[in-house]
């Protein structure tokens, strides 16, 4: 083979360190890049074919990308509810925009710095929008499959404020197991607060009178403001046992269409009053239902007390902050102590992250490569957990780059003196007389 083969050998040399080169300049440069990871020059020898072993033929080396897609980035806590990262194997979904979101190029991607736009959206630091299922208010994901058209964007804006109507209450509380009951009644009255379907507190009027039967007592439940209930329609017996506290499955017996037992006939069980179809007059739900538990009542001969008057209804409350957690729902918190999810954050695997294609932005591309995509909760089946208020940190070594970057240099400074000396050689060679 002549000269000119050392020289192309020489060249190709150059080429391949020049990538090498490019790519350490790229890494560094993305040093501080959220999610971004390295890509390393992989180098192959290429051969030239002889007739006979007697006569070398050079041939020469190209330099091919390998990415560091599987390669975890360190977790760095970020002072947003909205920063995510993933800790483990997995991507985010992201689209270039929320609007027409089927016809879009679906993208992943690792940089998890998402924060609401002007129009309400979950966007990250380089413009892509946060893809999600949507949950409903019952807190039930809507038409969740494992395809990424089953996704939309994650929107918050609408959350501007949100009510709670009352559906559950307890009471605690003691009755004067002293009561004069030649008195009349009622004995002991107690108001609590309840909010309707429109975020209005209203009052349910508790009415005990103590019977001349021992230990036991008539309960009546109104709307001092003259709502209506469906049930119960008159007073209900109470009947309390020696040792001072409430027989349940005797006042479950003596109420059985305003009470439940749960469970059934059980001594100890959760004994709870029904309010059915209460109407306050007020344009508001006219079939509210309430369920009371009053396991908590007590008969004592001691002063009449109330321990504790919980339900789970909010007046009109404002939106105060937007998170994500650690299962991926994406929470709205409000003023009055409510939360909401909204939607819920898949992770998308891949059977060889490594054979995605990178784009612009940090993001990637599925490939024949990298196989198919396959949609799952986080933590489950593979796929990462979500780590809050935290950022995924480039995965670039400086300490490695800088000694590759030595390595390449010495490799390219090389390939020069092969160009030079072949150079030389064909110089002598024109020289020959």
């Amino acid at each position: 083979m002549s000269l000119f083969g050392s020289l192309f050998t020489g060249v190709s040399a150059l080429s391949a360190q020049s990538q090498s080169m490019s790519m350490i300049a790229n890494n560094i440069s993305n040093v501080n890049t959220v999610g971004y990871k390295r890509n390393e020059a992989a180098f192959s020898s290429l051969v030239t074919q002889a007739s006979r072993s007697t006569v070398y033929s050079p041939g020469g080396v190209r330099a091919s990308t390998e990415q560091t897609v599987n390669q975890q980035g360190i977790l760095q806590q970020s002072a947003s509810s909205t920063d995510v990262a993933i800790s483990g194997s997995g991507f985010f979904v992201v689209q270039a925009s929320p609007n027409g979101s089927s016809t879009q190029e679906t993208l992943y991607t690792r940089a998890g710095s998402f924060s609401e736009d002007e129009n309400g959206f979950l966007r990250n630091s380089n413009g892509y929008y946060l893809m999600g299922w949507e949950i409903g208010d019952d807190g039930q994901l809507v038409n969740a499959t494992a395809d990424v058209a089953s996704l939309t964007p994650v929107s918050v804006g609408f959350e501007s404020g949100r009510t709670k109507q009352t559906t559950r209450a307890d009471v605690v509380l003691n009755l004067d197991a002293r009561q004069n009951t030649g008195l009349a009644g009622p004995h002991f009255s107690r108001s609590m607060t309840v909010y309707d379907s429109l975020g209005q507190a209203q009052q349910l009027a508790l009415d005990f009178t103590a019977t001349a039967t021992p230990n036991t007592w008539t309960l009546g439940i109104s709307d001092p403001a003259g709502g209506a209930l469906a049930t119960p329609t008159s007073a209900m017996t109470l009947v309390f046992g020696t040792n001072g506290k409430i027989d349940r499955v005797a006042t479950q017996a003596a109420n059985p269409t305003d009470m439940v037992l749960d469970p059934a006939g059980s001594a100890t069980g959760s004994l709870r009053l029904n309010l059915t179809d209460i109407d306050w007059a007020n344009n508001s739900d006219a079939t509210q239902d309430i369920t009371i538990d009053i396991s908590g009542f007590t008969q004592s001969a001691s002063d009449y007390s109330v321990g504790t008057i919980n339900q789970d209804g909010a007046e009109l409350g404002l939106r105060t902050g937007i998170s994500i957690d650690a299962d991926g729902n994406v929470v709205a918190s409000f003023s009055n102590g409510l939360t909401q999810n909204l939607a819920r954050v898949p992770v998308a695997t891949f059977t060889n992250p490594n054979g995605l294609q990178e784009r612009s932005g940090n993001v990637y591309i599925q490939t024949s490569q990298s196989g198919a995509y396959n949609l799952r909760e986080a933590g489950t089946a593979g796929a990462g957990k979500i780590a809050t208020s935290s950022l995924e940190a480039s995965n670039v070594d400086l300490a490695d780059e800088f000694s590759r970057m030595i390595v390449t240099q010495r490799a390219y400074s090389a390939g020069t003196k092969i160009i030079s000396t072949a150079d030389q050689m064909l110089t002598e060679l024109l020289q020959l007389r």
